[in-house]
């Protein structure tokens, strides 16, 4: 599976996903081991394909609508059951996507392979049915998606769901993410940059600092970390928290395993934990609190983690992970 989201339909978890498949999405339902496959229309008619390496999900009025797309293939939405597109941004590919949660509504975070911004879309809206308005002019004029959208001068660095976060900060919505001068920065959705931390020290190695010239920090999330929203964030092996307030990061953790490649972050149990996952199938689950690993790190993959979610699966927290070549798995997190 290259990307997967969480939903909670009807009181059930489902991780929603895309498979090595075009024009097919999946859902499974952990708690009963049951997998469904939905068959997606083509978002142009010029392409009879539908190529989706980033994917996330949202559940508007009940139904669940998934958006996503790949590095030939720019950003668009469908409804998950019909399969029928709901919106359709062809310009340029993408090549992150994520659902932030503001509080009392959501948005679909999206990087692009192509552009350097990162874009917000609102996943309960739909390009208007124009043939399903011929001859009804009393019909009040369908609200276009692409009026609500915001685009931020943001850059992603990974091609996980992990190269943009996005939630709340001191109840002000935000996004964090790479910015093109090579800082990283974070900014409200109406496109104000609030802060900029404070840049790394640049890597003796030689490969990566012609990859990354100023910062080695590509995979970001929020957490409550002693009772204040910090930034999350990794690159290469390292692991850092930093406060937004002051731009200044804490001191690094180094991450056993190969290069980190993706990231998520939360609470479990009254303590913010971090998971990340490496290049080489290596996951692991940090206390931010207390800056330590929580047991041993999961070895299972030997290949590359593509996605993980913290998760609460019959009231047990739980990491879900997909990687290169094997299966979705459940892991629970050491106390």
């Amino acid at each position: 599976m290259y990307d997967f989201d969480l939903v909670t339909l009807d009181g059930q978890l489902l991780v929603v996903g895309t498979p090595d498949r075009d024009c097919l999405a999946c859902t499974w339902d952990p708690g009963a081991d049951r997998w469904m496959t939905y068959e997606l229309d083509a978002p142009d008619e010029d392409y009879r394909y539908t190529e989706l390496t980033s994917l996330c999900a949202a559940v508007v009025d009940g139904r669940i609508v998934i958006g996503g797309g790949g590095d030939h293939q720019g950003f668009a939405m469908w409804d998950l059951t019909t399969g029928r597109v709901r919106l359709s941004a062809q310009e340029g590919g993408t090549a992150s996507a994520v659902r932030a949660d503001f509080g009392g509504y959501s948005r679909f975070v999206v990087g692009g392979s192509s552009f350097m911004d990162v874009e917000l879309w609102d996943p309960s809206l739909a390009e208007p049915d124009d043939e399903g308005n011929e001859g009804d002019e009393d019909k009040p004029e369908q609200p276009s998606p692409f009026d609500s959208l915001v685009s931020i001068r943001l850059a992603c660095n990974s091609r996980t769901s992990s190269a943009a976060a996005a939630g709340l900060l001191d109840d002000h919505p935000v996004v964090v993410a790479g910015h093109p001068s090579g800082g990283v920065v974070i900014w409200d959705v109406e496109g104000k940059p609030l802060a900029e931390f404070d840049r790394l020290d640049r890597l003796d190695d030689s490969d990566s600092s012609d990859r990354f010239p100023d910062a080695t920090l590509t995979d970001f999330a929020l957490a409550a970390v002693d009772g204040r929203t910090q930034v999350v964030a990794a690159g290469r092996q390292r692991l850092l928290v930093g406060d937004p307030r002051s731009g200044e990061w804490g001191e690094e953790l180094t991450v056993p395993g190969g290069e980190i490649v993706c990231l998520d972050a939360g609470t479990v149990h009254g303590v913010p934990v971090a998971v990340t996952g490496a290049e080489d199938g290596t996951i692991c689950v940090w206390d931010l609190a207390e800056r330590r690993l929580l047991g041993r790190p999961f070895q299972k993959y030997d290949a590359e983690v593509f996605g993980l979610r913290l998760a609460e699966l019959h009231g047990r927290p739980v990491v879900i992970s997909s990687a290169k070549c094997s299966s979705v798995d459940v892991w629970e997190i050491p106390s």
